[in-house]
C-alpha cells in the first residue's frame, strides 16, 4: 500500500482517481466516435449538367454532418486522362452541419479536352478520423458530352406552292447533331427529321400553315443545340390566300337529345350539345396533338394519297355557324372532309402507313389513325366497325373498317383529314398527285440527286462539276386551284 500512496496519495485521493476514470473514459470514447465518423459527406450536382461547352459554369453543394470537410477535387476524364478542373482544401469553410456552395468553371479547351463524351467526377472527403486518417469520402460521377464546335444552320428549299391551310415543306443543313430543330409557326416547333435522301446533316420539315396566318409572311428555321443559344434564320413565304366557304348548322330539339344521349349527358340538352361541340371539340384536339407527338423517321407512304370515293359534302375549313331557333349558339371550323356513300361502306388506306389509334375518340366517334412517317397522318372517323389494330402495318388500299354515325355524326359518311404532326391541314393537297410530285416529291428528288452528286465528286475529286443547284420549279400551265 505505501507504494499506491505514493503514486496516487491517501485513499481519499485514490478515490477521486476511481471516479474521474470512467468520465475520462467516456470522454475519450465520445471525442474518438466524433473523430472517426460514421456518416459520409454528400454532395448535390446539378441535374442539367449533360454537356460541356468551351466554358461552363455551374455551383457544387457539399457538406458533413459531423466532422466538416477536409477537400473537394472535380476532375473531367476522356481517354484515358483525367483533367482536374478544381482541387480545394478546407478551411475556410466546411464547419461540421454547413452546406457549402463552391463555384465550378469547366474551361474544356483550357483542359485540353475535345469534341465527344466525357466523365465529369466530383469527390469529397471530410476531417474525420477514418481510412487511417484519410477521413470518409463520397464520389458523383456523371457522363457528360463536350460540345465544341458551333452550330451551322443553312437553308437549303422551301417548297413553292404554299396555301393557308395547307403544308409547308423546308429542307435545311445541319454541320451537327443538335438536341432538336425545326420550324417554329405560332409559336410553335414543328421538328425536323434527318433527310433519308440527302447527304449526312440534312434535314426535312414538314408544317402546317395556318389557315387564318394574320399576317404571317415567314416562319423561323431554328436549331437548338444541347447546350447554349438556338441558332435561327427567318424564311420568307410567299402564301396564296383562301377563300373559306360558310356553312349555317341548324341544331333541332331531336338532334340535341339524341347528341347529349349518345354521350351519356345530362341537363339542358343545348347545353350539353354545347359542351361537346366547344370544350370535348377542343380537349381531341390536345389528344391529337399528344397521339402525333412521335413519328416514324422515314416515310413509309408512297405518291398521292387515295381519296374515298363518296359524294364531298362538308369540306376542310368550313367556318360553321351553329343556329338553334333561329339564334347564334356556335361557331367552329370544319377540319376534315365529310365524304358520303353508301352505308357501312369499306373505308381504304389512304396510304402506307402504321395504325397508332384504332377505338373512340370523343366528337370523331370510332376512329383509326395511321402515321405515315416523318411527321404525317391520315385520321378516319365516325366509322360504324374497326378491322384493324394499333401496330398493324397496313397497305394502300387495304381496309380499315366501315363507314359510320359514331360520334357527333348526323348520318352515315367518313370524315377523312390529314394532319401534320399533330395540326389539321388540307387533305386535297396530299390527293393531289400534281402537288405532291412538285412540292413534295419533286424537293426530295431534288435533293437525292445532289446527295448522288456530290457523292460522285467526293469519289472523284478532280473532276470538274457540271451540274447546277436543282430547284422545285413551278409546273408549267394552268394550276390547279385548291
Amino acid at each position: 500500500m505505501g507504494k499506491l500512496d505514493k503514486i496516487f496519495g491517501d485513499k481519499k485521493t485514490r478515490l477521486w482517481y476511481w471516479l474521474a476514470l470512467p468520465v475520462l473514459a467516456a470522454l475519450l470514447v465520445w471525442w474518438g466516435a466524433k473523430s472517426l465518423d460514421f456518416d459520409d459527406p454528400w454532395i448535390s450536382l446539378p441535374d442539367q449538367v449533360t454537356v460541356l461547352g468551351d466554358k461552363t459554369d455551374l455551383v457544387v453543394r457539399v457538406g458533413d454532418a459531423k466532422s466538416g470537410l477536409r477537400e473537394l477535387r472535380v476532375t473531367v476524364r476522356q481517354d484515358d486522362q483525367e483533367k482536374v478542373a478544381l482541387n480545394r482544401t478546407f478551411p475556410p469553410g466546411g464547419e461540421p452541419g454547413t452546406e457549402e456552395e463552391i463555384p465550378v468553371t469547366l474551361e474544356a479547351k483550357a483542359l485540353g479536352l475535345k469534341e465527344g463524351q466525357g466523365t465529369l467526377t466530383v469527390s469529397v472527403r471530410d476531417s474525420s478520423w477514418r481510412n487511417w486518417f484519410r477521413g470518409r469520402s463520397r464520389v458523383v460521377t456523371k457522363e457528360v458530352l463536350i460540345d465544341l464546335v458551333p452550330v451551322h444552320l443553312t437553308f437549303l428549299s422551301v417548297n413553292h406552292l404554299l396555301h393557308y391551310g395547307g403544308t409547308g415543306l423546308i429542307l435545311y443543313h445541319l454541320n451537327k447533331e443538335v438536341k432538336e430543330s425545326g420550324v417554329v409557326v405560332d409559336g410553335h416547333l414543328y421538328r425536323g427529321f434527318p433527310n433519308p435522301k440527302g447527304n449526312p446533316g440534312d434535314y426535312l420539315v414538314l408544317f402546317p400553315i395556318p389557315r387564318e396566318p394574320a399576317g404571317l409572311q415567314q416562319v423561323e428555321l431554328v436549331a437548338r443545340p444541347r447546350w447554349g443559344q438556338e441558332v435561327k434564320r427567318q424564311i420568307p413565304l410567299n402564301l396564296t390566300p383562301r377563300r373559306w366557304r360558310l356553312d349555317n348548322m341548324k341544331l333541332s330539339e331531336d338532334f340535341l337529345r339524341r347528341v347529349a344521349a349518345s354521350f351519356a349527358v345530362s341537363g339542358d340538352p343545348l347545353q350539353a350539345y354545347l359542351a361537346i361541340n366547344r370544350d370535348m371539340r377542343r380537349a381531341n384536339h390536345d389528344q391529337l396533338r399528344e397521339i402525333c407527338r412521335q413519328s416514324h423517321p422515314e416515310p413509309l407512304w408512297d405518291r398521292a394519297f387515295l381519296r374515298f370515293l363518296g359524294k364531298p359534302m362538308a369540306r376542310y375549313g368550313d367556318k360553321r355557324t351553329y343556329l338553334y331557333e333561329g339564334k347564334t349558339v356556335d361557331h367552329q371550323v370544319h377540319m376534315g372532309e365529310d365524304l358520303a356513300s353508301l352505308e357501312r361502306s369499306p373505308v381504304p388506306a389512304a396510304n402506307h402507313g402504321v395504325v397508332v389509334w384504332a377505338e373512340p375518340l370523343g366528337i370523331y366517334g370510332q376512329t383509326v389513325i395511321l402515321d405515315h412517317g416523318l411527321g404525317v397522318f391520315s385520321m378516319y372517323s365516325h366509322l360504324s366497325q374497326i378491322e384493324v389494330k394499333k401496330g398493324d402495318r397496313v397497305e394502300k388500299g387495304k381496309p380499315l373498317g366501315r363507314t359510320g354515325a359514331t360520334g357527333l355524326a348526323g348520318g352515315d359518311h367518313l370524315h377523312f383529314s390529314m394532319l401534320i404532326q399533330g395540326e389539321f391541314v388540307d387533305p386535297r393537297e396530299w390527293w393531289d398527285p400534281h402537288w405532291h410530285k412538285d412540292q413534295v416529291q419533286g424537293l426530295l428528288m431534288a435533293q437525292a440527286r445532289s446527295a448522288e452528286g456530290t457523292a460522285a465528286s467526293s469519289r472523284a475529286p478532280r473532276a470538274k462539276s457540271m451540274g447546277k443547284k436543282l430547284k422545285a420549279q413551278p409546273r408549267k400551265g394552268k394550276e390547279r386551284r385548291q
